[in-house]
């Protein structure tokens, strides 16, 4: 007769596994086939506007994306400054070059499904500081919301005295950036985030490294406005995109940088929240495409979206190529806890 703890020759809690394994594939295929056929429509809208367009009508100016690309950089200098920043907060500093270095690198990662391979890239090049993991983990979640809320916190502002291109969608983006800003604005809540962060590391409060002192507001603030200026740069690179391939761009003013800095904050942070697409691909560039869509015909704002992704793509796997070889001084051997 079988023992009464074991069910079929296996341990009782057998079958739970299994249940638990089969749910997480359930879950990831499906996440897959839900990326798939969001880039498949967005792709189909692509392919429409750009259909008509004779390749000899193209006429693209290098230097003017070469801009685009050190904009792009410069714009996530701020980020970088920030992540490092609340490290020190969290009395764990590093070196301004390691802080943008790991950045930089962990860049890469985003374009991984599940938008967690950035953070444990990160992770890994500032553990030989003596950063533990879950410190890495807990500041890459910090300033990652933070540059969410902040982008669309500028795009509600801009839209609620400039609204944009039509969406397509029958709600307002003012609307819909307020809903963006609640997402990812109440984790970062000095009391909420606290809170989240007390009870995820309630279980090892005696391990010294994670008694992490209390986030305050003042934080968030100096975030917001660090990530923001990083907003406005990558705005900046957004419109020298433009001038690289559309005819008749509009020149730069205030409100056409302002246009496209809310354009690229709202756009990613849309992206952002539909998780299961790695880096917002093709959602960005789609709604990006629409808001944009006053700034020149269907076709050229089309290709100039593209090339935005393709361009910031390119200076990352430049940046991230040219720092990885040259490593931090400070670095030790011994693993962190």
């Amino acid at each position: 007769m079988p023992n009464p703890g074991v069910s079929g020759g296996e341990p009782l809690g057998y079958n739970s596994r299994m249940n638990l394994e089969w749910k997480q594939w359930l879950v990831t295929a499906l996440k897959m086939v839900a990326a798939v056929a969001v880039l498949f429509f967005v792709g189909r809208r692509f392919h429409a506007d750009l259909e008509n367009l004779e390749t000899d009508q193209l006429d693209l100016d290098v230097g003017w994306l070469i801009a685009a690309a050190g904009f792009y950089l410069l714009a996530m200098l701020p980020s970088a400054w920030f992540w490092r920043h609340v490290h020190g907060v969290f009395g764990y500093p590093m070196s301004l070059y390691a802080g943008i270095r790991a950045h930089f690198i962990g860049q890469l990662g985003k374009y991984v499904p599940g938008k967690a391979m950035a953070v444990i890239i990160r992770s890994h090049l500032v553990q030989p500081f003596g950063i533990p993991y879950g410190v890495s983990v807990i500041t890459s979640f910090y300033e990652v919301f933070t540059g969410m809320t902040s982008g669309a916190i500028i795009a509600g502002i801009v839209y609620l005295f400039d609204p944009p291109g039509d969406l397509g969608l029958h709600f307002h983006p003012l609307a819909i950036g307020a809903v963006l800003i609640g997402l990812c604005g109440i984790p970062l809540i000095p009391g909420v985030f606290n809170f989240v962060i007390a009870r995820m590391t309630e279980n090892i409060q005696t391990v010294e490294e994670y008694r992490l002192p209390p986030m305050s507001f003042g934080t968030l603030v100096t975030g917001l406005l660090a990530t923001g200026a990083g907003w406005w740069l990558q705005g900046l690179s957004v419109w020298a995109t433009l001038q690289a391939i559309v005819p008749n761009a509009p020149e730069f003013s205030l409100s056409v940088w302002a246009q496209c800095t809310a354009g690229i904050g709202f756009a990613t942070v849309v992206g952002f929240a539909l998780f299961f697409i790695p880096a917002g691909l093709g959602v960005r560039e789609d709604v990006l495409k629409n808001l944009l869509s006053g700034m020149g015909a269907p076709a050229y704002i089309a290709i100039a979206v593209l090339l935005v992704r393709l361009t910031w793509v390119a200076a990352e796997a430049a940046f991230a190529a040219c720092t990885y070889w040259v490593r931090p001084a400070g670095e030790r051997s011994e693993p962190a806890g």
